[in-house]
């Protein structure tokens, strides 16, 4: 089973943590839970390896990945012969089972019950969110978004439109071809036209923003309580939480959608605008986000013959271009 060129180690690095055969993260860089565990990987300081599963061409309801997760969901992990599902529970893992001395905790131990419960009470809220929901809406929805960023900029939000639009086919397909696994796929089919359904609906895409902001309106306060006397304290605590991941991958997601204006930036959040741009600079968000060449290359291996060779073309164009000028902006 080939694998792409990791995130954590450079292949073929020895990656045991005394575990037999380390840690292994099936993932996709466009994952908003893929995210999440990368990131949390990182602030861990811990080794791993990655493959690549394809999502826009299906890959994840093939019998191997089913065996792997019957949900047909990344991201997963393995830990040797343990295999994790559910970005939620992933984190669980880690913290349980790696925190020590060169793996630091990402639900603070030496600062009081206070900050501790605030850091689960906001990593709760942040988790609650409809990140997918909202993430497939915006395709829809263009004119309540401004200024998106890659990989949500036309025409590639065409490409994404067109694999969200056959993600119910390409499960009922993978139920013919896959009889152990039919009744979980056709389930799974049937909710994900409920889904879309549901994200086409401009009403329930507005209700779901207007969650974001209850939220977010929730972490500017919480920014702002400790702005002037803890200026190095991050979302609850002086050390970097689950909770700061939860938030930190939030906010590149909706900031990458177009939704940064509505939600705290010319002045409505300034702790929150502050906080994004300090965080940008961590090292463990670099590696959890996708860079240009990373775009480039998923570009190319989505389907040519569902979404055209020309647009395809012209999707490679604009990722080169929008890379440029976000270099250069920066």
């Amino acid at each position: 089973m080939a694998g792409p060129l990791p995130v954590g180690l450079p292949s073929g690095s020895n990656n045991d943590n005394g575990r037999g055969n380390g840690l292994l993260l099936y993932f996709h860089h466009y994952s908003f839970y893929s995210q999440k565990v990368v990131m949390a990987l990182h602030e861990k300081k811990l080794p791993f390896k990655t493959h690549l599963v394809n999502v826009h061409k299906g890959e994840q309801y093939d019998p191997w990945f089913m065996e792997i997760n019957p949900k047909g969901d990344v991201p997963v992990l393995k830990d040797g012969v343990k295999i994790i599902p559910d970005s939620g529970r992933i984190l669980d893992y880690l913290e349980d089972n790696f925190t020590n001395g060169r793996t630091p905790p990402l639900i603070p131990k030496d600062h009081g019950i206070e900050v501790r419960q605030r850091v689960l009470h906001f990593r709760t809220l942040l988790d609650q969110l409809p990140v997918n929901h909202i993430t497939a809406g915006s395709i829809y929805h263009t004119d309540l978004i401004s200024n998106p960023k890659l990989p949500f900029v036309s025409p590639f939000r065409h490409m994404l439109r067109v694999s969200e639009i056959n993600q119910s086919n390409y499960m009922r397909k993978h139920a013919e071809n896959n009889p152990k696994f039919r009744e979980i796929l056709l389930q799974r089919a049937d909710l994900v036209e409920k889904k879309h359904e549901s994200i086409v609906n401009r009403e329930e895409f507005t209700k779901w923003l207007n969650s974001v902001e209850t939220v977010l309106v929730q972490v500017e306060d919480e920014l702002a309580s400790h702005s002037t006397e803890k200026t190095d304290w991050w979302l609850c605590s002086p050390e970097f939480s689950i909770a700061d991941v939860a938030l930190t991958v939030l906010l590149d997601r909706l900031c990458c959608l177009g939704l940064q204006e509505r939600f705290w930036t010319g002045g409505k959040s300034p702790n929150l605008d502050l906080y994004f741009k300090r965080v940008q600079n961590r090292d463990s968000f670099k590696k959890a986000v996708p860079s240009t060449l990373i775009h480039l290359q998923l570009l190319l291996m989505m389907t040519p013959r569902v979404v055209g060779v020309s647009t395809c073309i012209v999707a490679a164009l604009a990722v080169l271009v929008g890379g440029y000028f976000y270099v250069k902006r920066k």
